[in-house]
């Protein structure tokens, strides 16, 4: 006999219970840990965490959680407005079109002297600009070697020093944009210097800063080797030939010394860097330096450009993998050859300490405070995600900002002031923050941002400081609360799973399925959307939507299997056609299909009248289609009726009520089934004959009693039958309707139980082999309350016959069964009266009972 599932539908209940816990666990523990151990932003080009295996899938679920920042992010920006405390200045195409066909010198082609763009700084601050932030890289010397005639205070001045120069007259007003990368630094002159030359011997490093200066002004590495008592000035070459060329440009009649770079060089390098870090760097407090991302390369501006005057911040923004710059560097940390670790801040940044009036900032529960005055929430490796204020990029170059004016209006502010004129607009940019970037085509200085593609450098800079000055920032939730999430929503997905658990049965089902993780989803979404907008919180989406998901398809793909196999369970023991009713009881406890016990029940045989003979007269083919037919409409009325199809032997049907499914009412269910089955005869009949050419007629034979019922057969093949002398009643009942041309025989037991809601004729009474009292069978005639008036009559009638026959008036019952065949062609009573006519002739014993003995039996 086939394997037994777990019989118990409460233990079974148990069972898809601890499995759905067991993958919810593990799930939202997978998922968990990977949203735990999330890559630093720090270290994302590494694609590091803390657990090696872990890098690429934590990488993958990142991938997939940003996505989802950036819809809520342009969500919160869609409910933003837009700032006009910062104001973006452009150097943009538009500009640049419009300086080509100026007669001003120097501005026709781009890059500008850089007396301009100092220029352009100071008249911003003449306008009421509080700060001008220079979003430009000032990494090389201008190209400009020479100044433009006629500038004020500006003669004999080149390029960078008049530059430097125009800075100076408004002191800490402007902050100068340096670049840093996390690419290890490869020392000067081991791959662009490999070569040395000496410049000159000097008494000491006071003597020798002259020719240092001239070295480092050349964009050359300098070093001061120690020679006894005295100092060698050095500088780095690409190659011997070039060695002569300097020395011949520095003026020197001394033979040239040309040497291979030595590794111990750079502990004497002399260079601007070392005064660059001196500048920048701020002091934080509670914060560990060795948690921000490690500058191992700085581009800062070029020697003349540094001074006190000016303050200096990073323009880097760093991309997550997917290329869409989120979040700003605020911090970085450099070290420097000695070892000491250098905090160097963002151009945003350092311009909210400027107004804050202070270099100390202090780190504390997830937030970076400037001072007293400003505060932003900020990760432990120094990044802010940008909180946008609006859900795409404006025109022009504004970004998310209010504001933003091309450079070219400015010029034509500075050009007439120094031509004595007044200026020609009004900028309104009193008391306001200025980021001067260059938004050109040929600039590339655009970034994709979860609000476009093409979002100007400085317009991320601008956001940035505005949510400095407004102390609004996005907070990422703890990795613990994401794991937490991320366990949670893969427990309510085997929850909802196990609610709605009814196996996949139909496209329906999946769609219920289908609706209900998505409702879920949608609210789990909603949720976190809700959070991130009014909360500025941004708590883990893609990891628990993706545990609840997968726990929610391994439960329900789990308890299909089991529904499936509990199916084909109780299928193999009922049969394909058990009723969904029958189905669902036994499900509670399958014990009930292979436990035997003994059990009143009701056996119902119908067989067709005929069907050797119609075999024989239709094709092979057609015989199957119309047994199929046939017997598809015989299963439906048992199922109709709760019924339980026990086999098919040929074109008979077995069946049989009050097990598995315990019932009092199990004689009249049969009846019941038995009208419907020559109700169904009548009304398919012409069907039939259109579609075979034959019509159909079947005989039923019930009976009622005690028999054995249980899963019966091999260790092959099982299933849930009966055995009994019912069984064996109701297939001769069936046959006996052929003597009496009747439709439905019943045995005296169901005529006894069923008589409260159907009429009963007596048919006879018969003496059978292994039997001590005669059987009784009856005719099964109708509903009680729908028989009508003539029925009524011939059963009167019948009675009034029967009752003169078994008081041995034969004369009587003779004519009155005649009447009854003539009037009513009732085939029973022409039986008993053939009977009356022998009885007549020669009557019957004296202790004749009434009783019929058949014979052969």
């Amino acid at each position: 006999m086939r394997s037994l599932p777990i019989y118990s539908a409460g233990l079974r209940f148990l069972q898809r219970l601890g499995i759905s816990l067991l993958q919810a666990t593990l799930f939202g523990a997978i998922l968990g840990v990977l949203v735990y151990y999330r890559v630093p932003r720090s270290r994302l080009a590494e694609e590091a965490t803390p657990i090696a295996l872990l890098a690429r899938p934590s990488a993958w679920v990142e991938s997939w959680e940003s996505g989802t920042y950036d819809w809520r992010a342009r969500s919160l920006g869609a409910r933003s407005s837009r700032s006009d405390r910062v104001v973006v200045v452009a150097l943009d195409d538009e500009t640049l079109a419009e300086a080509r066909q100026d007669q001003h010198p120097g501005i026709s082609s781009n890059p500008w002297p850089r007396e301009i763009l100092g220029g352009l700084s100071n008249r911003l601050l003449d306008e009421g600009a509080e700060l001008v932030m220079l979003d430009f890289p000032f990494t090389e010397l201008s190209p400009r070697a020479c100044l433009a005639q006629g500038t004020p205070g500006l003669e004999g001045l080149d390029d960078d020093r008049a530059f430097r120069k125009l800075l100076d007259r408004n002191p800490e007003k402007s902050v100068l944009a340096f670049a840093w990368s996390p690419d290890r630094e490869i020392p000067a002159g081991s791959k662009l210097w490999p070569y040395r030359v000496r410049l000159g011997t000097f008494a000491g490093a006071a003597e020798a800063r002259g020719r240092v200066q001239a070295v480092l002004a050349d964009q050359r590495p300098a070093f001061l080797i120690p020679a006894g008592n005295a100092v060698e000035v050095w500088a780095g070459v690409a190659s011997e030939q070039e060695g002569l060329r300097v020395v011949l440009a520095q003026g020197l009649r001394e033979p040239p010394k040309v040497q291979e770079r030595r590794a111990t060089d750079d502990t004497f390098r002399v260079g601007p860097l070392e005064l660059f870090v001196s500048l920048a760097e701020v002091q934080v407090e509670g914060l560990d330096a060795a948690l921000l991302p490690e500058v191992r390369q700085l581009e800062h501006p070029v020697a003349p450009l540094l001074g006190t005057a000016s303050l200096y911040g990073s323009i880097t923004l760093p991309a997550d993998p997917d290329g869409v710059v989120r979040a700003v560097p605020h911090l970085v940390s450099y070290r420097s050859r000695e070892g000491a670790r250098h905090v160097l801040p963002s151009m945003p940044l350092v311009a909210a300490m400027r107004l804050a009036n202070t270099r100390q900032l202090r780190y504390a529960d997830g937030r970076l405070y400037v001072g007293d005055r400003f505060s932003i929430p900020m990760d432990e490796s120094g990044y802010s995600l940008v909180r946008w204020d609006a859900a795409e990029v404006g025109r022009g170059s504004r970004g998310s900002v209010s504001r933003a004016l091309p450079a070219w209006n400015v010029l034509l502010n500075l050009f007439a002031v120094r031509e004595g004129v007044p200026p020609r607009a009004v900028h309104d940019i009193e008391g306001r923050l200025i980021v001067f970037t260059d938004t050109t085509r040929q600039g590339m200085n655009f970034q994709h941002t979860p609000i476009g593609e093409r979002t100007p450098s400085g317009a991320v800079f601008a956001q940035s400081l505005v949510n400095l000055l407004q102390s609004e920032g996005i907070t990422r939730a703890t990795p613990k609360l994401d794991l937490l999430l991320t366990l949670g929503l893969a427990l309510i997905g085997a929850f909802v799973a196990l609610t709605f658990n009814r196996g996949l049965r139909s496209f329906g089902d999946v769609m219920v399925y289908l609706f209900a993780m998505g409702a879920v989803g949608l609210l789990y979404a909603g949720v976190a959307w809700y959070v991130f907008v009014t909360r500025l919180l941004w708590v883990a989406m893609a990891a628990p939507l993706l545990a609840m998901a997968l726990t929610f398809a391994f439960t329900i793909v789990q308890s299909s299997r089991t529904e499936r196999q509990l199916r084909q369970f109780i299928t193999g023991v009922l049969g394909r056609y058990v009723s969904p009713e029958v189905a669902r009881f036994v499900t509670r406890d399958l014990r009930v299909l292979t436990r035997p016990e003994r059990r009143e029940v009701t056996v119902f045989f119908c067989d067709l009248d005929g069907f050797s003979r119609l075999s024989g007269q239709l094709p092979p083919e057609r015989i199957i289609q119309l047994l199929n037919d046939y017997l598809t409409e015989m299963t439906d009325v048992v199922r109709s009726t709760h019924g339980q199809v026990d086999k098919y032997i040929g074109d008979a049907v077995m069946a049989f009520w009050g097990a598995p499914v315990r019932t009092d009412r199990h004689a009249h269910h049969a009846c019941e089934a038995a009208l419907k089955v020559n109700a169904v005869l009548k009304e398919r009949q012409a069907y039939w004959e259109k579609t075979y050419g034959h019509s159909l007629r079947c005989r039923i034979g019930i009976d009622s009693g005690e028999v054995l019922v249980g899963g019966m057969g091999s260790d092959l093949e099982a299933r849930y039958s009966v055995l009994g002398g019912s069984v064996k009643l109701s297939m001769f009942l069936e046959s006996l309707n052929r003597e009496y041309g009747s439709f439905v025989l019943v045995g005296d037991a169901v005529a006894r139980l069923a008589q409260d809601a159907y009429v009963f004729r007596e048919v006879d009474r018969l003496r059978m082999k292994g039997r001590t009292e005669p059987l009784r069978i009856h005719e099964l005639v109708g509903r009680k309350g729908e028989i009508n008036p003539q029925v009524q009559a011939q059963l009167a009638l019948y009675e009034q016959a029967l009752i003169a026959y078994h008081q041995r008036r034969f004369d009587e019952a003779l004519a009155l069964f005649s009447r009854g065949a003539e009037e009513f062609q009732d085939t029973v009573a022409g039986l008993y009266a053939e009977r009356c006519r022998k009885f007549t002739q020669a009557a019957p014993p004296e202790d004749w009972d009434g009783v019929f003995a058949l014979e052969g039996n």
